[in-house]
């Protein structure tokens, strides 16, 4: 084992992102010990209007049993009109299907809170100043 002493700790971009798949390899490398080596899959939800065009979607990663959305959007113009409920309900469904446990996701003030609280979501944490006057709210959705 190498002492800290002996490293030489850098700070820099990582533009292609070859260090960061590293890192996330030592991790999922250690944590393998303790829950083995799960699958990540990812997972794209669109809404096309008849043209085509992105109306919306959503964007996540399965594993562990759990569904982590990282961004749903819908175009302005769509807004309020049930498509943002169609693409989470989509989503939850094929979560389900392999037999998830639930989804998790964080939102920001300004965005869509109470959207998610009517289907369903509880908030389990929030964080303020992130970004720098409002607060990101951590929810989750358990299927059980």
């Amino acid at each position: 084992m190498c002492p800290a002493s002996t490293v030489h700790i850098a700070v820099e971009p990582d533009l292609n992102g070859e260090r960061a798949l590293a890192i996330r390899e030592m991790l999922r490398d250690y944590n393998a010990r303790f829950i083995g080596r799960p699958s990540w899959v990812p997972l794209v939800v669109t809404a096309l209007d008849g043209s085509d065009e992105l109306a919306g979607g959503l964007v996540g990663e399965y594993g562990l049993g759990w569904l982590h959305v990282s961004m749903l959007a819908v175009s302005p113009e769509r807004r309020r009109t049930g498509i943002g409920a169609q693409l989470l309900e989509q989503a939850e469904v094929w979560t389900k299907q392999r037999g998830g446990m639930g989804v998790h996701l964080d939102t920001i003030e300004f965005q869509a809170l109470g959207f998610y609280e009517r289907h369903g979501y509880r908030k389990f944490g929030e964080q303020a100043d992130n970004p720098p006057g409002y607060t990101r709210y951590y929810l989750e959705k358990r299927f059980d």
